[in-house]
């Protein structure tokens, strides 16, 4: 407001000062002057008449200079104090200006700084959006990770129960398998058995039949040959007591081998297979005196196609039959004859 006015006012107060000193020293020189002398009565009163008109017509002047002057001043004054009234206005409204512009800097720099506020917490959601995001792809990535090893391990763990379970089945499938076997081994074996035994039961009781009929024939024999020495004794006692010894068609007859025996020779086959099954056999105390026939079937070779018991003590047949077994190959049999063996095992 200061800098508004100092300009007009200065120069304001200038003019009234120049028109001052004007009007002061304009007022100096029309001021009369007293005449030297007294004479010269009339023009003396004509000129003083000339001079106070002219002094009247300067005054008139000045008046209505000053009049116009101070209606000059008064518009001056009027315009100055308009000027002023519109430096005042002008200040009012450049202040107002100044802070309806500073309220709305105010107000922007608010509207920045919220705006600022906002765009820093809009960053920070976005950041924290952001974050959460992922850490979020992280913990469903770990739990994609965590069920793909759990999957992993439940495949594994499955295959493993499955081969566990195939192994198991084909556990359970060989064992019924051996099972199936060794009872179709075990029938098998006691139909050979039972075939066997029938077999045995009957060589044995052919065997018997072949025996009795063989003792019969030898006590049939020993009885003619008794006859026949009881009578050549009655017929020495009838001649006098003349000696007779028994004619040369009554000799002794001999013991021929036979499979499993031996006669006054070397011993046969039969002997030889029965001394090789006896050097094999396990024997304890209780087999002494005790004998068993054990009939063997023998290849071309001399490889046992098969053994079985015959007569005599089961102890000593099991055991001829286990040596037999682990013998496996005999000495190949002089004739297709002795290729069947009727062995007569008895453990010294």
């Amino acid at each position: 407001m200061k800098r508004g006015m100092s300009g007009p006012v200065v120069i304001s107060i200038i003019l009234h000062a120049l028109l001052i000193l004007m009007f002061i020293l304009k007022w100096n020189l029309d001021k009369p002057k007293r005449p030297a002398g007294g004479g010269g009565g009339g023009g003396g009163v004509v000129n003083a008449v000339v001079i106070d008109q002219l002094k009247f017509d300067q005054h008139k002047q000045f008046v209505k200079q000053q009049k116009a002057k101070k209606v000059e001043e008064a518009k001056e004054q009027a315009a100055e104090k308009a000027a002023v009234a519109e430096a005042v206005r002008q200040e009012k409204v450049e202040k107002a200006i100044q802070l309806k512009k500073e309220k709305q800097q105010q107000k922007e720099a608010k509207e920045k700084e919220r705006k600022l506020e906002v765009e820093r917490q809009k960053l920070d959601a976005e950041k924290k959006i952001t974050l959460e995001k992922k850490k979020k792809e992280e913990l469903k990535k770990k739990l994609e990770e965590e069920k793909k090893l759990a999957d992993q391990k439940e495949a594994e763990q499955k295959k493993l129960q499955e081969k566990k379970k195939l192994e198991e089945d084909k556990k359970l499938e060989e064992k019924k398998k051996a099972e199936q076997e060794a009872k179709e081994q075990a029938v098998k074996e006691a139909k050979e058995k039972a075939a066997k035994e029938a077999k045995a039961k009957a060589d044995k009781e052919k065997a018997d039949k072949a025996k009795a009929a063989k003792d019969a024939k030898e006590k049939a024999k020993r009885d003619a040959a008794d006859a026949s020495k009881l009578e050549d004794e009655l017929l020495s006692e009838d001649i006098g007591g003349a000696a007779a010894g028994p004619s040369g068609n009554s000799s002794k007859p001999s013991t021929s081998a036979g499979p499993g025996g031996s006669g006054g020779g070397d011993p046969g086959y039969g002997d030889k297979v029965a001394n090789m099954i006896e050097q094999r056999m396990l024997i304890d105390q209780n087999m002494k005196g005790k004998s068993c026939v054990v009939k063997i079937r023998l290849a071309p070779d001399g490889l046992v196609l098969s053994v079985t018991a015959g007569s005599g003590d089961p102890s000593i047949c099991r055991a001829g039959i286990t040596a037999v077994n682990m013998i496996g190959t005999f000495p190949a049999p002089p004739s297709d004859a002795e290729r069947t063996i009727n062995a007569t095992i008895q453990p010294q």
